[in-house]
């Protein structure tokens, strides 16, 4: 049992000498994601650490659940779980220091949850918040609560834990956060084959209307193939139960046959590595921007929206998430033309990783899609409610 009591202690003193000197409070963890929603320039803001923050609290592999220090190493906490045949379904990004950013780490479980990222299993399995069971939080009252409990069915009233994610710190120090746990399937493949955009959206589509065990996809623009300039390489792949992820290779690979497209089904080895690069972004499209003055922008659109085929960005895309996610290098005149498409389609678009030297770029900053007013008032209400003196009032929730 890991005691952080004096740790508590000092970060609540540290709060309320803050809240006192009306000096805002920056949550940094590994800092690996620095880059996302970076701090405004115009707030001056000081630095508190969670790597004090560090152990696991409770683990009951037979419960699959496990309580776990926000300063805690997600490498430490997945080596834990993968020792037990256990993972963290939502596959968290850990963004490796050595090809993102100079200055960042590898991600720690408090910034996992506050800025609610989630990999290629997103669309299938859901995301960060659809597995936080409970957590504790020091707000800017450095007053500490917690919420939640170990299992599902302890929630009553408002499940405040789950709103912490996606916060991005402006509520509060997570000190502490109890995750929902799953095991590792046995029946793992990855197919892999060369379709035009078109057609890898509609066999998604279809495929999404059977009892398929589909589990991530991505399709992107590969320079090493030699065919038609047109193709994509587009990576399927199944988790479940070994029978059903039998049968429905057979069935896809039916599929694709009947498309002209020879599919190939990658060893553990080549399929890990693959979804790796997508999950973490070290997937070469994401190191090479498409001009020197690119940046990188995340698009979401409904897929009601695809039904009549993509849209007409795709082809240069990184598409994610069974077509719902789309990954775009784009200057601010060609981002413009973007924002009106993603607009139009009923999505949304958001600034990711500005070019080199525009990381300050108001004009980038402003076609990021606004947040609904309902949404909006609703997060104010939620900050003013736990930091009525605004002490972790960065602005990174809603730059």
């Amino acid at each position: 049992m890991v005691d952080l009591k004096q740790e508590h202690a000092a970060l609540q003193d540290h709060i309320l000498q803050a809240k006192s000197g009306r000096t805002r409070l920056h949550i940094r963890g590994l800092g690996s994601k620095d880059f996302y929603h970076p701090l405004p320039t115009t707030i001056a803001c000081e630095p508190l650490s969670t790597l004090g923050l560090k152990g696991v609290i409770n683990y009951e592999p037979t419960e699959l659940f496990i309580q776990v220090a926000s300063g805690t190493p997600l490498l430490e906490v997945e080596a834990l779980l993968a020792a037990q045949g256990q993972c963290l379904p939502f596959e968290p990004p850990r963004f490796p220091q050595h090809r993102l950013e100079p200055q960042g780490g590898n991600a720690s479980i408090g910034g996992m949850v506050a800025c609610g990222l989630s990999g290629p299993a997103r669309a299938s399995l859901g995301g960060v918040k659809d597995y936080i069971l409970g957590a504790h939080l020091i707000n800017g009252k450095a007053e500490h609560l917690v919420f939640g409990g170990q299992v599902m069915k302890n929630v009553a009233g408002y499940d405040v834990s789950r709103v912490l994610a996606s916060s991005m710190g402006t509520l509060g120090l997570i000190t502490e956060v109890t995750l929902k746990v799953l095991p590792m399937t046995l029946g793992d493949c990855t197919l892999k084959a060369m379709l035009p955009t078109k057609e890898a959206l509609a066999l998604m589509q279809r495929l999404g209307q059977r009892p398929l065990p589909l589990h991530s996809s991505s399709w992107f623009k590969d320079p090493c193939a030699t065919q038609d300039p047109q193709s994509m390489a587009f990576v399927l792949r199944l988790k479940g139960a070994k029978a059903a992820t039998q049968s429905a290779v057979s069935l896809i690979c039916a599929e694709l046959l009947a498309l002209k497209s020879s599919p190939l089904e990658l060893t553990a080895l080549q399929a890990q590595a693959h979804w790796d690069s997508v999950r973490d972004q070290t997937h070469p499209f994401f190191s090479n921007p498409s001009a020197t003055d690119a940046s990188l922008w995340r698009i979401s659109l409904p897929l009601k929206a695809l039904k009549h085929g993509p849209p007409s960005f795709a082809h240069h895309a990184f598409t994610e998430w069974f077509g719902a996610l789309h990954w775009m290098w784009a200057n601010e005149a060609q981002a413009i033309q973007l924002q009106q498409e993603v607009s139009a389609l009923g999505g949304s678009m958001n600034l990711w990783r500005a070019g080199a030297g525009l990381e300050q770029d108001t004009k980038l900053k402003a076609l990021n899609t606004l947040v609904e007013p309902n949404a909006m008032n609703l997060q104010n209400q939620l900050q003013r409610a736990f930091d009525p003196e605004g002490v972790f009032n960065t602005g990174r929730a809603h730059p």
